[in-house]
Formats: structure tokens, C-alpha cells, sequence
């Protein structure tokens, strides 16, 4: 009986013994750790957060209605388009995709529901419209023309005794010969008085009315002497007769900036700005 006594008192002492020995490790392993850290200048590792949904699967976005989408207060439902669609292309899951096209659908019935009803209350009040004197039917179109025409005619036919045009060029100049057979060809249509003058022949009389570059047309008023500048460079003959029919008009006080591309049949039209203005707002 004493042998296995000895035998289980010799267990129990070597257990002990191991376990001092794990003890004295893990002690001097603390000890050790306790010299790591910001004290030797060594970093610790970041700890790993698992990724959160919002980085893998993108922002939480409230769904909406369409009735709340339809009546959303158009700053909101901007934002709210904005969010959804920057959503949509960095995560394209199902569920983004299918917010966007909700409401981009949305959107697409609210431009025809709004260009539905412009159309409606501008075909109720025609004095918001310009079909009257803008016509997009050919027939109405060459009317429109013609009209245009008989307005040249008669305001030029009237002031050619009251204006003058003076065109600046210079010899060599390829653009000057271009501009001048344009306007010896208005000159013979209509009568009219025009003068060329060569800048570098007569330096004075250019720097008079602050010519720089050749060819320049200017309308000059007789009487007067006041003028306008009607052209810097070669202008077709089209673009020569609207620019000097809005110039004498302009010149003789029957028009003002404001309606600087108006025509006198379409003065209170729904082509006039100032169709609605008192005059008083005007001076």
C-alpha cells in the first residue's frame, strides 16, 4: 500500500510543478507586454470591425409612394433623385435599381403632365402665345417673310432722305471688296445714299467714329450726325437690311432696346415684351 501512495504523491507534486512553471511563463510574458506599446515606439494592429452594411450594400434610402413622390415639393424630389440615383450606380443591386427607374418614372410623368397642361392653358389664352405672328405652317411662314419685306421697303423707302451709310475699309483688305458689292447691291435695290470711305486715307475721320477695323458700316443721320454701328465684318445682305430697319427705328425713338427685334405688325402681340408693361415701367 505505501507505492501507490508515493505514486499519487509524486503525481500531485509534478502537476504542481508544471503548473508553477506555466505561471512563471505567463508572468514573464505580461512582463514582456508591458514593455510593447507607444513606449518603444511599436504600434499595436487595428483591430478588424466587420464591414457594415452601408459599405457593402449601400446607404439605407426610404422608399416612397408614388402619390408622395408625385406631390414632393421639387427641391426635395431633386435630392431626393440625386441620392437615389448616386445609390444606384455604386451599388447596382435590385433594390437600387429599381428606386431609380421608380423615380425616373415618376419624373417622366410629371414633365408630360406639365407640358400637357402649358399647352392647355396656352391654347385658352392666346395672348401667351406667338403663333399669331410666328407661324410654323409654310404658307404662314412665307406670309411672314413677305411681311417682313414690305416693312424694309417702306421704312427704307422713307428715311433714305434722312440717313446715310458710311462703310470703312482698306485697300488690300479681301473682306472689304466682299462687303462692298453687298451693299452696292442694297444701294441699287433701294436708292440709297452710301459712302466708302478708305481708313488709312482719311485716319481723322475714322477715329471720329472710333473705327478700329475694316470693313465697318455705320448709319449716320443727316441732320444729326448721330450714329450707330451697323456692322464689323462681312454681313450678308439679309442681316444688313434687319440690322439698319432696327437701327432707324431705334434712331427715330419707334423703338426701344427692349424691342429691338420687334417688327411694327408685331407691336401688342404676344411677340411684344412690353405687350403687358405700362409705359411708365418702360422710362
Amino acid at each position: 500500500m505505501i507505492r501507490p501512495v508515493i505514486t499519487i504523491k509524486m503525481g500531485i507534486w509534478f502537476v504542481a510543478m508544471v503548473l508553477s512553471v506555466a505561471c512563471a511563463v505567463a508572468a514573464d510574458l505580461s512582463y514582456r507586454d508591458q514593455k510593447r506599446g507607444w513606449y518603444w515606439y511599436e504600434a499595436f494592429p487595428e483591430e478588424r470591425q466587420p464591414p457594415d452594411e452601408e459599405t457593402t450594400r449601400g446607404p439605407t434610402i426610404p422608399e416612397y409612394s408614388y402619390d408622395r413622390l408625385w406631390n414632393m415639393h421639387p427641391d426635395e424630389f431633386q435630392k431626393h433623385l440625386s441620392r437615389v440615383t448616386k445609390a444606384a450606380v455604386q451599388f447596382p443591386t435590385e433594390k437600387n435599381v429599381g428606386q431609380y427607374l421608380k423615380i425616373q418614372d415618376v419624373a417622366r410623368r410629371k414633365s408630360v403632365a406639365f407640358a400637357s397642361v402649358v399647352n392647355f392653358v396656352g391654347q385658352k389664352n392666346p395672348q401667351f402665345s406667338t403663333e399669331d405672328v410666328y407661324p410654323v405652317t409654310a404658307p404662314g411662314r412665307v406670309a411672314l417673310t413677305d411681311m417682313q419685306e414690305k416693312e424694309y421697303d417702306q421704312v427704307f423707302l422713307e428715311a433714305q432722305n434722312e440717313f446715310g451709310l458710311i462703310m470703312f475699309s482698306r485697300k488690300d483688305c479681301g473682306f472689304c471688296d466682299a462687303q462692298l458689292s453687298i451693299l452696292s447691291f442694297f444701294e441699287n435695290q433701294y436708292r440709297w445714299p452710301v459712302r466708302s470711305v478708305d481708313v488709312a486715307d482719311h485716319p481723322n475721320f475714322a477715329a471720329q467714329f472710333g473705327i478700329g477695323q475694316t470693313p465697318s458700316i455705320i448709319l449716320v443721320n443727316k441732320r444729326s450726325r448721330d450714329h450707330l454701328p451697323i456692322s464689323s465684318g462681312v454681313i450678308s445682305m439679309s442681316d444688313l437690311k434687319k440690322r439698319l430697319y432696327r437701327s432707324i427705328r431705334y434712331m427715330q425713338g419707334k423703338t426701344s432696346p427692349e424691342q429691338w427685334a420687334l417688327y411694327e405688325f408685331e407691336r401688342q402681340s404676344g411677340h411684344d415684351p412690353l405687350r403687358f408693361i405700362s409705359s411708365e415701367q418702360t422710362k
